[in-house]
């Protein structure tokens, strides 16, 4: 239960904030069976009711209970069913070789869908300084470290937003560093 808006449900319900938890499938608002069944407890031990597009329920009482439970095991299920298929749709497009993953800063794809070196000088040579240095260093400490103290800065990728795709340049952190060391590519 990571999920900071599900907790403030959680504990608003608890406190007795809550009369009504509204939802067009309120069995969505939990992830797993454990989370959901807590919440049904809490607002059955408060007093907070349950709507959602099919009606109104009481968790206090036991068939209206069984059924949000139900709903919960079938949202849940439903869950499971779907991150199997995209996992098999992964699997055969890999199988294929058609599965394009994010790259690593300094390879891109080409427009055959191969990986090649980014074309971009500067990041090749961002790239190759980099290694030069865990060379002579031998840890990836000692790289950012010659890194920060020689004012480098190393390009990354925006991964989301409106940028996305975009090569940006900053100080190198230990945990790229690492990214970059470990990457089997």
């Amino acid at each position: 239960m990571n999920r900071a808006g599900f907790q403030q449900l959680v504990a608003a319900v608890g406190l007795g904030e809550v009369g009504v938890v509204l939802g067009l499938e309120v069995s969505r608002l939990a992830r797993s069976s454990t989370d959901w069944h807590r919440l049904l407890e809490i607002c059955a031990l408060a007093g907070t009711l349950i709507l959602d597009e099919d009606g109104l329920y009481d968790p206090a009482h036991f068939n209206d209970r069984l059924l949000l439970g139900l709903k919960g095991t079938m949202s849940e299920a439903e869950l499971h069913v779907l991150r199997a298929r995209l996992l098999g749709g992964q699997r055969a497009k890999a199988s294929r070789g058609e599965l394009e993953l994010k790259l690593p800063v300094g390879l891109v794809y080409d427009a055959a869908g191969g990986v090649v070196l980014d074309p971009d000088l500067e990041v090749q040579q961002a790239l190759r300084t980099f290694f030069a240095t865990f060379r002579r260093s031998g840890s990836a400490t000692g790289t950012v470290r010659s890194f920060r103290e020689q004012g480098l800065l190393f390009p990354r990728r925006l991964a989301s937003g409106p940028c996305k795709g975009e090569l940006v340049w900053g100080a190198l952190r230990h945990s790229r560093a690492l990214r970059v060391l470990k990457n089997p590519r």
